[in-house]
């Protein structure tokens, strides 16, 4: 009778929630545990990409963001599904797996906005950018180091420094031009009226004249330091000397172009370089403010405080045209065949261009035009000179590169000599320049550096030579 009674005793009920996820999960058909298997690796990959060392974390880890990826899609139908059927009907948000979807859904969103963020380093990235994506194109782009040497093949054309400075820029326009400048004693005259001030022994005034006597003593003394450094002394002994230490905490990186690249090396961070031919139209931006040059193609290239902003700026543009961008990853350069060297025309500085079949002058300052007549296109950059864009242009052939000069020449208003018709003129007053006359009237004198001279005498032996005019080269060669 008992053991009849016990055997029909009623089992304790099953709770109703745990059979309301269990039917859910079964009529998911594995979407629940697929769900709940992704929560790890996005948990994963998004503490990652939170720290520090995330370029790191990523080259420990390779099979980490293809494995995400790979289930992505399947992954997004899952999501899909359950919200729909959440949606539908109205189930409650105690429910596993509309927990574990909306956490999921909530860690994707987050972990998009960060790769996006990370991405935003290298290149340009649209705002919404798949997940997937930016994680596929973060994930190639960290095994894609910057080189920071040269390589292969590759051969540099321009390098400038950066360094840490006030914005001066920013100072000068707040102050009108021409203001009058203070005499060298005015520091020691504060100073002597602070110490009258100071002797007077009033509690008050005392203050006040110690502070003269310490604003004086302060500015006098700096004063002195930079006449020192802008000096011959300091520009020639103590600068090369003081450079290696100061670069460390002022110097901000190192900007190279290259017959491939423009690359930027800073002296805290990561490389960043740019290929010539993926810099987009409205890709090169300079700052007149910080002297920063932001440059975007492929890839994308901050670099800070440039010397010579507008000069890097010319010079980008210029490996911008198709066919010196062409010509240059040959890697051949003009070098015997050409010489430019500062020189005057008729009291006109400028540049001289110095060929075998004659001469080209162009005036300083005269880079914008320069700029404009060799890319077609007018430009708002000011304050750099032409030289440099004639340097890039040795990439060319020797043909294209004097059209290229003429076009410049006559953009500047500068002047053509021919070989017949100059002569090059024995015994310069100074060592290191160079005379050439067409006339009594047109003479023009450059200045030569030592690594010109073997290009010059070269340039010089190959003009042409008549009974009546004689060629000699400076008795210092």
């Amino acid at each position: 009778m008992l053991r009849g009674l016990k055997s029909h005793r009623p089992r304790p009920g099953t709770d109703a929630a745990d059979l309301t996820a269990s039917d859910t999960e079964r009529q998911l058909e594995g979407r629940a545990e697929r769900i709940a298997v992704a929560l790890r690796p996005h948990a994963e990959l998004e503490k990652l990409l939170s720290g520090r060392r995330w370029r790191r974390g990523l080259l420990k880890r390779p099979e980490l963001v293809p494995a995400l990826v790979a289930h992505a899609e399947a992954l997004e139908e899952a999501l899909e599904r359950v919200h729909r059927r959440a949606a539908s009907e109205a189930w409650s948000g105690d429910v596993p797996v509309l927990r574990a979807a909306r956490e999921l859904s909530a860690r994707r969103e987050r972990l998009a906005g960060l790769a996006r963020r990370r991405l935003e380093s290298w290149v340009e990235v649209p705002p919404d950018l798949p997940l997937e994506k930016a994680l596929t194109r973060l994930n190639a782009l960290v095994r894609q180091p910057v080189s920071r040497t040269l390589v292969a093949g590759e051969v540099l054309a321009f390098e400038s420094a950066a360094w840490w400075r006030p914005r001066w820029r920013r100072f000068e326009s707040a102050f009108p031009r021409g203001l009058p400048r203070l005499p060298v004693w005015t520091p020691y005259a504060v100073g002597a009226l602070g110490f009258l001030i100071a002797l007077t022994r009033l509690p008050g005034l005392r203050w006040v004249g110690l502070g003269l006597i310490a604003l004086g003593f302060g500015v006098g003394v700096a004063s002195f330091i930079l006449r020192v450094l802008r000096g011959p002394l300091g520009r020639w002994v103590l600068w090369p000397l003081l450079r290696p230490m100061l670069w460390p905490v002022l110097g901000l990186g190192r900007v190279r172009l290259t017959n491939e690249r423009l690359l930027w090396l800073p002296v805290l961070g990561e490389p960043q370089e740019v290929r010539w031919a993926t810099i987009a139209d409205d890709g090169v931006r300079v700052d007149p403010d910080t002297l920063d040059v932001r440059v975007t193609g492929t890839r994308r290239l901050h670099a800070r405080g440039l010397l010579n902003d507008a000069e890097v700026v010319a010079l980008v543009e210029l490996h911008r045209l198709p066919r010196l961008r062409d010509a240059a990853l040959a890697g051949l350069r003009l070098w015997g065949q050409v010489a430019v060297l500062p020189a005057t025309l008729g009291g006109h500085p400028g540049h001289c261009v110095l060929r075998p079949q004659g001469l080209s002058f162009i005036p300083q300052g005269t880079g914008p035009e320069a700029l404009g007549a060799l890319t077609g296109r007018p430009t708002s950059l000011r304050g750099f000179d032409a030289n440099r864009l004639v340097e890039a242009l040795r990439w060319l052939p020797e043909a294209e590169f004097d059209a290229c000069v003429a076009r410049v020449v006559k953009a500047t208003g500068g002047t053509s000599w021919a070989a017949k018709d100059a002569r090059y003129v024995e015994g310069t007053p100074e060592w290191g320049e160079i005379r050439i006359e067409r006339s009594t009237q047109e003479v023009l004198v450059g200045r030569v550096t030592g690594v010109q001279d073997e290009v010059l005498r070269g340039l010089l032996d190959a003009w042409p030579r008549r009974k009546w005019r004689r060629f000699f080269l400076p008795s210092h060669w």
